[in-house]
């Protein structure tokens, strides 16, 4: 069995821990806990970290490319890029993994947006949770259909900062108040984390070609 660099450092980390705690007079149960911790602490903080609050767009990337092969990851990456046979795969094989009805609304939304089939929208959102994404999606097809006060009004409702002004950006660029439009994608983008700051930002570079990352990106 060939193991690659990451597996190998892993293994040699796990027994020279062992040896450590073993030469501290640790009993085994007790280290085995501190090595799961430490294990995890290494291995999957700093991929929360990426995924929910990194802010470096460039590190962002290098992170979903490093992960194409996984649909959860890649789907942002061709989303953002708009590579329509992987997001097309890369729903194909979440749906297939994840069979749970909430899971299955919200992927199966986001693909319809992708080819605005608005009618496919409507009949999954009221599937989806938590509330503040099914009132993300809801306001969208709201605005899509031209109902600026229902969409204002569901809007309201949404407690999270990015969702609202990228959702008001969306209702300016309708209105074509271009430069209002832009000012709360800059906002919606500063408000941001992680994959979703990535997702937006490529999205609002086609959408607003002299948007340019800030250097803290």
């Amino acid at each position: 069995m060939i193991w690659n660099i990451r597996n190998l450092v892993t293994f040699v980390f796990v027994i020279v821990m062992w040896m450590i705690l073993d030469r501290l007079h640790i009993n085994n149960a007790l280290a085995f806990i501190i090595i799961f911790i430490l294990m995890f602490l290494i291995l999957y903080v700093p991929i929360f970290f990426t995924v929910l609050w990194d802010s470096n767009l460039k590190r962002i990337e290098k992170f979903l490319m490093s992960r194409k092969s996984k649909p959860e990851y890649h789907l942002f990456y061709a989303l953002a890029h708009e590579i329509d046979e992987e997001v097309e795969d890369s729903i194909r094989l979440l749906l297939q993994k994840y069979k749970g009805i909430h899971k299955q609304a919200l992927y199966k939304t986001v693909f319809a947006f992708y080819k605005k089939e608005i009618l496919t929208v409507k009949e999954e959102i009221e599937l989806i949770k938590p509330p503040a994404y099914k009132n993300y999606y809801r306001a969208i097809v709201c605005i899509e259909e031209g109902n600026n006060t229902e969409a204002l009004k569901i809007i309201h409702e949404i407690p999270t900062p990015w969702m609202k002004n990228a959702l008001l950006s969306e209702l300016e660029l309708k209105s074509n108040h271009y430069a209002d439009a832009i000012e709360l994608a800059q906002q919606a983008l500063h408000q941001s984390k992680g994959l979703q700051k990535y997702v937006l930002f490529k999205t609002y570079q086609r959408k607003f070609p002299e948007m340019q990352p800030a250097k803290e990106w």
